[in-house]
């Protein structure tokens, strides 16, 4: 073990060390500690504390790793699992758990920080011991099987207080709410070396706010980097410059002004409710010029639907009666659509639609505008039209501008 000597500037797990004042300390992983009750036991440890690990599964011997740490209960640690994707290592997905003194699962993370790397920020338990666990994807029961060479280390975790906002109209100024239209919705993200990516989303309040103080697993935020992205219904996407929050920082990023579309949807009229051996979804949306100046465009709807049965149980098709649309400067027009569902569907189904507008000659490729229109879902008797909020959801849930599956990996 090779241990620094940081003096008084020191301090044991978990109070941690003054950032930067001291160097890690580093261990080398020691067989056996292929079990949860076998972890290899450090004890109370200097923070940071580094462990240099590997994994050398066989078929007939697979292998993982268990480390045994104590510290002060209720303070929070950092985690991180690092091979190949940050150079620590030779392992290609590492993943990474956390276990109580029982060897109960309390928590495990596979992918993190925008690269197969894996994290924990975790609160240290009652009695003051928790174990780690190294493996690899798609190891979930911590049984073994990963090859490779890795690093664990074990930092203070420093929170922030919170990041806060509110989205707005670039041009009024006026809030855009999250509950009713045009729906906003804020999106966290955390950026690093790798880039950027999601840590927690929400739709903004009555009032167009917006606040995040924990990520998507409920831990509390990272001092670090982050930028804030927001989306509306008939708005163009809006974001903020990427900013830094301190320790205990609450940090006001003020207004985040979103631009509205040069044409307005409104007046949406769904499908009436099909029966369950399916038919014909009729519906319409009318379309506003908001332009000083003619346009001269075309509008046409997508429909993707999940759940559906199929061998992929996902779709995602343009409907045949794209509509040309000429409009005067503050004109409207209804357009209309219309698809057919087959009765093959199966129950609990749901099929949605969005309708964009582009200007001619290459109105696919210069689109003006879109909006989500709509959701139908099959039930044991009928298609029926899902209310507005709770296809709002769905749309926020798969994607938020555009419905796509879930991403499994």
């Amino acid at each position: 073990m090779k241990r620094t000597n940081c003096g008084l500037k020191t301090v044991i797990l978990v109070l941690g060390v003054v950032f930067g004042l001291c160097s890690p300390v580093y261990s080398q992983e020691v067989e056996p500690n292929n079990t949860c009750p076998t972890a290899q036991n450090f004890g109370a440890v200097v923070l940071p504390f580094t462990v240099d690990g590997s994994l050398d599964s066989t078929p007939e011997s697979p292998d993982v790793d268990f480390f045994r740490f104590t510290g002060t209960p209720g303070s929070v640690v950092r985690v991180d699992l690092e091979g190949q994707a940050t150079g620590k290592g030779t392992l290609e997905d590492p993943l990474l758990g956390f276990f109580d003194s029982a060897c109960n699962l309390i928590a495990l993370n596979d992918d993190s920080g925008g690269t197969l790397n894996s994290r924990l920020a975790l609160t240290i338990p009652a009695d003051g011991v928790f174990i780690l666990a190294a493996t690899s994807f798609p190891d979930f029961d911590f049984l073994g099987g990963g090859v490779g060479t890795y690093q664990l280390t074990v930092t203070r975790f420093r929170a922030i207080g919170s990041i806060t906002g509110r989205v707005v109209d670039a041009g009024t100024g006026a809030p855009l709410p999250g509950d009713i239209e045009p729906f906003a919705f804020v999106q966290l993200l955390r950026c690093e070396d790798v880039g950027c990516f999601g840590v927690n989303e929400q739709p903004a309040d009555t009032e167009g706010r917006f606040r995040f103080n924990r990520d998507f697993s409920g831990q509390p935020l990272e001092v670090g980097t982050y930028q804030v992205v927001a989306f509306a219904n008939q708005y163009q996407q809006g974001q903020t410059d990427p900013f830094r929050v301190g320790e205990g920082e609450d940090r006001d990023v003020g207004d985040v002004p979103l631009q509205p579309f040069p044409v307005q949807f409104s007046d949406i009229v769904p499908c009436e409710n099909l029966p369950s051996e399916g038919g014909q979804c009729r519906y319409s949306v009318r379309v506003t010029n908001r332009q000083d100046t003619h346009l001269n465009g075309k509008a046409w709807s997508l429909v993707q639907g999940f759940g559906i049965g199929s061998f992929v149980d996902f779709t995602n098709f343009q409907v045949e009666d794209d509509q040309p649309l000429k409009l005067k400067s503050q004109e409207s027009r209804d357009v209309r659509f219309k698809f057919r569902v087959p009765s093959e569907v199966r129950d609990g189904a749901s099929i949605c639609t969005t309708v964009f507008v582009g200007r001619r000659p290459d109105a696919f490729f210069d689109t003006v505008g879109t909006t989500f229109l709509f959701c139908i879902s099959k039930g044991i008797t009928e298609f029926s039209v899902m209310t507005e909020k709770k296809a709002q959801q769905l749309f926020q849930q798969l994607g938020g501008r555009t419905l796509i599956p879930p991403k499994g990996k």
